[in-house]
């Protein structure tokens, strides 16, 4: 009879174990560069940790593979961790970029939640630089941020998000926060609290460029 008993529990636990089990989403992302150029990057989600039964986890690994506009068959491959989000890609005379909206349980980086981390490629490598040396026509977001593990999103699609997509997601952003707030539909130099959005302004990142 324990036997049985034990055989009912284990069964039991099954569904909260589920809510355990990472899941992948990829797809592809149609992104409008400031110079009216687009190009198709692959995109990645892992999620994992705990949810409730029937749910996805949060995420535990985003990672973005993306062509040089100007050199045929290159490309740049960068990850973050955590519930972090890409919010811009784009190139300025060659060298890539990326702004990051710092998001929890982000185990590679010191940058604050809701902070911008700003990436460029500096000798090859990605490194991570102050958002005050961002090309300053990079002023708005090229990339969605919305959807979230559990939304019926278009990663669950398999087919490509355009950007026109893009476009229409960003702006159902703007229209929720009645374009009053908001650090994740456009690029601003303040968070909602007034404090400095950059990352690189905060004691624990100062100091020079992290990887």
């Amino acid at each position: 009879m324990k036997h049985y008993e034990l055989l009912g529990c284990l069964l039991a636990l099954l569904p909260a174990l589920a809510g355990c089990t990472p899941s992948t989403f990829e797809w592809k992302e149609e992104i409008l560069l400031h110079d009216g150029r687009k190009i198709v990057a692959q995109r990645e989600d892992v999620e994992g940790g705990w949810a409730e039964p029937g749910q996805s986890g949060s995420a535990q690994k985003r990672t973005i593979t993306f062509p040089d506009p100007d050199i045929q068959g290159k490309k740049y491959t960068h990850q973050i961790t955590g519930s972090s989000n890409y919010l811009l890609v784009d190139f300025e005379n060659g060298v890539p970029w990326l702004v990051v909206s710092v998001g929890p349980f982000s185990v590679d980086t010191d940058c604050p939640i809701g902070s911008y981390e700003t990436f460029t490629q500096i000798n090859g490598a990605w490194r991570s630089v102050s958002y005050s040396t961002l090309p300053k026509r990079f002023n708005k977001p090229n990339m969605a941020t919305t959807y979230t593990p559990d939304m019926p999103d278009l990663r669950r699609r398999g087919k490509i998000l355009t950007a026109d997509e893009i476009n229409r997601i960003i702006a159902a952003k703007k229209k929720l926060a009645a374009g009053s707030y908001g650090t994740t539909w456009r690029l601003v130099e303040k968070n909602d609290h007034g404090r400095s959005i950059d990352c690189h302004a905060y004691p624990t990142v100062q100091g020079g460029f992290r990887k």
